[in-house]
């Protein structure tokens, strides 16, 4: 199945696109998709978004409007369209 994965916020200031299309097997978590993300994202990127081959435990997943657990089996369906938003910074 194919994920549309939208950066938010820094996420988006660091990508050269602020939307990655990733390929996630059925019943895929967001963690799941890590890989994928890896595979196409830059350096600068995934130290924002990437952690021991999972998602930070700072960037938050939203799915639907909701935040959802990044570890949370079978949430993604074909065609999904998830948020990623790291947390802000500055003042």
């Amino acid at each position: 199945m194919k994920v549309t994965v939208q950066l938010l916020g820094q996420a988006r200031q660091l990508a050269e696109s602020d939307r990655l299309v990733v390929e996630a097997r059925e019943g895929a978590s967001v963690d799941d998709l890590v890989p994928g993300v890896v595979s196409v994202a830059s350096q600068r990127l995934l130290t924002v978004l990437v952690e021991d081959q999972k998602l930070r435990r700072s960037v938050m997943a939203i799915l639907d409007d909701e935040a959802i657990d990044p570890a949370a089996p079978n949430l993604l369906q074909d065609g999904a369209e998830l948020s990623l938003l790291p947390p802000m910074s500055g003042g």
